[in-house]
């Protein structure tokens, strides 16, 4: 029997994972990979979530590896390239929770939209005016979706119940799909100038780091919203302070942030060996924390009971497949609009 292990083992999905790794005869470790090397090298396999550092630099550290079965749909965190050239399986989760997320992504539009945060801080600190809290409607409203694929539909969908006007950005546009959700396909440049909401639904790859940066932001008409339950580094921080500052957004809802895992590490901020871009983006990070029309949520779209029953159960099946010598779920790199 190989040898597995499983890491970044969280408490909301402890139970969970502790019932699957007793039938696979697994390990646990609460640690990211790298932060637990020592113990890592020894499995064949292993599965982490998206805060586990597999570059090559750690990867050749883990000579037993076989099968990487991460806990996610995305896999920026892994050297792919590193693991095809050492026979590596990598699988994912390509479908775990589409609409889990998308409720998410409404979730923060609604906040937004309706000014739920401030409103009920205002009844907690004893007061009970609604003077200076007037949001604005959905209906009528166009919402910008970029990246159209599983998530991306159920976030049209959802548009469509409000009475929203729908474009939506992929790279590959499917137009039996645009018909039949009543939505129509236009270029990235066209959905931030016509959008009153954008929501981004792409993986990070090199073709959608900093998607959203200073050059197009300034498309986006002004007192518009922006939502990013994607990735952090589909953004670029710095350009959501400026349209901030600038007017041009209203306000923005994020569950996802560059830097975003030392967030709550404030003695990062000093850490000598952090680059100088790295810094800037937490800086960043800090400073969007404090504004009162930013809502940020902690890389939490995914977490209901039933998705991450959903991830398990998925992960549970990739590593049996594996070991059977079955096909999975293999990696592949993820564009947008899939």
């Amino acid at each position: 029997m190989a040898k597995i292990a499983f890491f970044e083992v969280q408490p909301w999905e402890k139970t969970l994972i502790e019932t699957v790794a007793k039938r696979l005869k697994a390990d646990i470790f609460p640690q990211e990979v790298e932060a637990a090397l020592n113990q890592a090298r020894n499995y064949e396999i292993i599965s982490c979530f998206i805060y586990s550092d597999l570059s090559s630099k750690n990867l050749r550290k883990l000579p037993q590896l076989k099968l990487i079965a991460t806990r996610s749909t995305g896999m920026d965190h892994i050297d792919l390239n590193y693991c095809q050239q050492h026979q590596i399986t990598v699988a994912n989760v390509p479908s775990y929770g589409e609409n889990t997320v998308a409720e998410h992504a409404f979730a923060l539009i609604l906040a937004i939209s309706r000014r739920i945060t401030e409103a009920v801080a205002r009844v907690r600190q004893g007061g009970f005016s609604p003077a200076g809290l007037t949001g604005f409607d959905l209906k009528g409203k166009t919402l910008g979706v970029v990246g159209v694929g599983h998530i991306g539909r159920y976030m049209v969908k959802i548009a469509n119940g409000f009475g929203m006007k729908v474009l939506g950005v992929a790279r590959h546009p499917d137009q039996q799909l645009a018909r039949r959700l009543k939505f129509r396909y236009v270029t990235l440049e066209a959905c931030l100038r016509q959008a009153d909401i954008v929501s981004l639904h792409v993986p990070l790859t090199k073709s959608t780091f900093h998607l959203i940066n200073r050059q197009n932001i300034k498309l986006m008409k002004r007192g518009s919203i922006l939502i990013n339950t994607s990735r952090g580094p589909v953004v670029e921080t710095e350009a959501i302070l400026w349209a901030l500052e600038e007017g041009i957004l209203a306000g923005t809802g994020l569950d996802v942030l560059e830097e975003e895992e030392n967030l709550d590490r404030p003695e990062k901020l000093f850490d000598p060996y952090l680059s100088t871009d790295d810094l800037k983006e937490l800086v960043a990070a800090h400073l969007l924390r404090e504004k009162p029309n930013v809502l940020i949520t902690p890389h939490n779209a995914f977490n209901t009971q039933e998705a991450i029953g959903r991830i398990i159960k998925t992960t549970e099946a990739n590593i049996r497949q594996f070991l059977q010598s079955l096909p999975i779920r293999r990696s592949k790199r993820l564009q947008i609009g899939q």
